[in-house]
């Protein structure tokens, strides 16, 4: 390749990935080492990797790659171009002789694509397990090509060695003539190597974008098969998409060549370089054909595994018509889970990092994004709050170039069908009757909401914490058949025994109760002051898990900073609970120096880095309950206190479904107005606010707490829905 050439090229997409928005990741690029001649094998979906994939490698190890293209591309200026930058036409009579000397001598490494053309169906598995592709209206095997090219170059570079072994060393310097290496040493300090490449892009989608609007503009009746390729090509480079690029560990030549098989080829005898040379390609064809198939099967096993391939492969094996939405998040978060028990897939850095909010039921951007697409495909319709998969519909009914704007959701899940064990996986679970799920799901959140108690009681528990029995977050069930669940949160400073007294009455009226332990709490102030709000609200979404495994019919309620939580959490979950209630929640606060924590944090910051005297950690706490409560406040937890306030504020004109305020007159803690400021903003015309006479904070325990109870249970009792509807699979 030409310097200027490929500096060039380099400049031009060093300028493209700051216009595009696809975040490119490389992976195992540490597998690349200096003795290597390499030949990348790489899956082949769009034209974006002919460019990008030569750019990626050189920016990361400094290589410069050469790779063959089509020769019905090199006319012209462009064919000029093609050659400047190390493209060989697949028609060059001296293509294999430039291509064997660059891998002995290990100057440039080369891409190829062994499927031959673009596979716009991703459908590379045959009917009896074998690896094809679909090429000129039928399916085959993919080349043997790069197999035969990396051990034609390793024998080569082994009858090197037998030549400068041999004393008169006849031949030698005809062979170093004929691949134009300056010296032996040159060919023998490599090792040839085939390292497998898989691409993987997320999400995949065809839609209007600007390369589609400029080609329309430049050029007068472009073709149909032009505005496929844009349509998909450009969104990938003009949305928000993933571009996962990884490398295999590298596949070692030498070791297929060393079998019984080639064992009088190597024995250094005479004649055996005539004899390649007369022949080049059938001494080779049986192990190139193994060696395919082998360098295949980890193309396609390094697939980065995303939201659409579990959530595509759940809708292709379901066996029931129709699925509740909370049935398909159920089932790909227990795929995802289980998933990552096994260790062996490499999954998408959104599935390792935002997996738990699938089953949360907050506002779903990727999934909802995926069911409109499985919408508008007619692969599923939606009614009410169900969906509906169409078995008459057919798929991969389109014809191959116009596949990936009609069927991209047949395409994703074409992707991983390479991947057996996530097929058998996924399959179990999309045909799993639902409770068995459920009962799956629960025992994962129950004992994983105790297991982090117990860790943090271990750490941080000291004398003046809350016992156990009242620190540690708690199911009840009812005695009778339940009406539905309630998810409920106890106060800042305090533990779930604060709400156990309220637990107890919701369960002797006929409902399921999970009592939240909000991260930091029952513990000590110490663990307090290292959570923030998102944690809190981590605990209430693990409860609510619990609770909607045993039922759907959802309540969530809590006491205080309990109850903004589960404002919060109506305001996110829209119409996936059925009421929520907040007893004193606060917007805002008494205590001026509540107002001054984010302050005094940000000075103990500085004061730290500067001496150590002067931090102000801590500050005394008098509650009105010594025995449940913290008796010191990590002034970082006021700080998250009003951090959960604002989140709350945000969500309140989402709320959709029946709300219950309850406000203390006299609270000395919240102030009373909070009540009306919330009640203003909450969205939904289904409210009530109601105050009480009451001069303490902690209203649900003590005197007159049996009357906040009764009006909490005649309100979830109004708020029942009049016909219970039918469960969806």
């Amino acid at each position: 390749m030409g310097s200027f050439a490929f500096k060039a090229t380099k400049w031009t997409l060093d300028l493209a990935t700051k216009i595009i928005k696809a975040d490119v990741r490389m992976h195992n690029h540490e597998a690349i080492q200096d003795d290597m001649a390499i030949v990348f094998v790489v899956n082949h979906f769009t034209r974006i990797e002919t460019l990008l994939l030569p750019y990626e490698i050189h920016r990361h190890t400094g290589k410069e790659v050469w790779s063959l293209a089509h020769a019905s591309l090199f006319m012209g200026r462009i064919g000029d171009y093609l050659r400047s930058v190390g493209n060989i036409s697949t028609a060059d009579p001296d293509r294999d002789k430039i291509m064997v000397s660059s891998l002995l001598s290990g100057r440039n490494p080369w891409i190829i694509f062994p499927e031959g053309a673009m596979i716009k169906d991703k459908k590379v598995i045959g009917p009896k397990g074998e690896y094809e592709v679909f090429h000129d209206g039928q399916r085959r095997p993919p080349h043997t090509g790069a197999a035969v090219l990396a051990l034609r170059a390793e024998f080569y570079r082994h009858k090197l060695r037998c030549l400068s072994a041999n004393p008169t060393q006849k031949g030698l310097q005809e062979v170093l003539n004929k691949f134009q290496l300056q010296s032996l040493e040159e060919a023998l300090d490599k090792r040839t190597v085939i390292i497998p490449i898989n691409i993987t892009y997320y999400p995949l989608r065809s839609r209007e974008n600007f390369l589609v609007r400029a080609a329309r503009g430049l050029f007068e009746g472009i073709s149909e098969r032009m505005i496929e390729e844009l349509s998909v090509e450009g969104t990938i480079l003009s949305s928000e998409s993933d571009i996962d690029i990884t490398l295999g560990n590298p596949i070692d030549i030498r070791e297929y060549l060393e079998t019984e098989k080639f064992a009088p080829l190597l024995a250094c005898g005479e004649g055996d370089l005539e004899a390649l040379e007369l022949d080049t390609r059938s001494l080779f064809n049986d192990t190139a054909r193994d060696l395919t198939r082998d360098y295949m099967k980890k193309i396609y096993s390094m697939t980065t595994v995303n939201y659409d391939h579990i959530f595509s492969t759940i809708i292709r094996f379901q066996k029931h018509r129709k699925f509740k939405e909370r049935a398909y998040r159920n089932r790909i978060f227990l795929c995802i889970y289980l998933l990552r028990k096994m260790k062996n897939f490499r999954l998408h850095q959104l599935l390792e990092t935002t997996y738990r909010d699938i089953i949360y039921e907050d506002y779903s951007p990727k999934f909802h994004s995926f069911m409109d697409l499985c919408i508008r495909e007619k692969w599923v319709r939606k009614e009410g709050d169900a969906y509906y998969k169409n078995f008459e519909l057919k798929r991969g009914r389109f014809q191959f170039h116009s596949i990936r704007m009609e069927e991209i959701t047949y395409v994703i899940a074409n992707e991983v069908e390479p991947l057996p064990d996530l097929l058998i996986l996924i399959k179990s679970i999309a045909q799993a009757p639902r409770h068995r799920l459920s009962e799956e799901i629960r025992k994962v959140f129950l004992k994983e909401d105790r297991q982090i108690y117990t860790e943090d009681h271990e750490k941080f528990f000291i004398k003046t914490s809350p016992v156990e029995k009242d620190g540690a977050p708690f199911l009840l069930e009812p005695k009778t058949t339940a009406k539905g669940g309630v998810v409920l949160v106890h106060g800042y400073l305090s533990c779930p025994g604060e709400i156990r007294p309220l637990a107890s009455y919701l369960r002797s009226r006929g409902y399921y109760v999970y009592g939240v332990r909000l991260r930091g709490h029952g513990t000590s102030p110490r663990d307090l002051a290292e959570r923030t709000w998102e944690d809190w609200y981590e605990s209430l979404n693990r409860g609510y898990t619990v609770i909607k495994s045993l039922t759907d019919r959802i309540i969530v309620g809590g006491f205080s900073t309990g109850g903004a939580l589960s404002l919060l959490a109506a305001g996110r979950k829209g119409d996936k609970i059925q009421s929520v209630f907040a007893i004193n929640a606060p917007l805002q606060l008494r205590r001026v120096s509540a107002r001054l924590a984010p302050s005094i944090v940000s000075m103990n910051t500085l004061i730290k880095r500067v001496k150590k005297q002067g931090v102000v950690e801590f500050v005394p706490n008098r509650p009105e309950n010594t025995h449940l409560n913290y008796l010191s406040n990590p002034v970082s937890g006021v700080r998250e206190l009003g951090r959960a306030m604002v989140a709350m504020e945000k969500e309140l004109p989402k709320i959709e479904v029946p709300t219950l305020l309850l406000q203390g007159s006299r609270d000395p803690i919240v102030d009373p107005a909070s009540g009306q400021l919330i009640f203003d903003k909450v969205g939904t015309h289904h409210k009530e606010l109601t105050l009480l006479a009451r001069d303490r904070h902690g209203i649900i325990n003590g005197e007159g707490s049996r009357d906040v109870f009764e009006r909490i249970y005649q309100f979830i009792h109004r708020s029942e829905p009049k016909k219970r509807k039918s469960v969806a699979k």
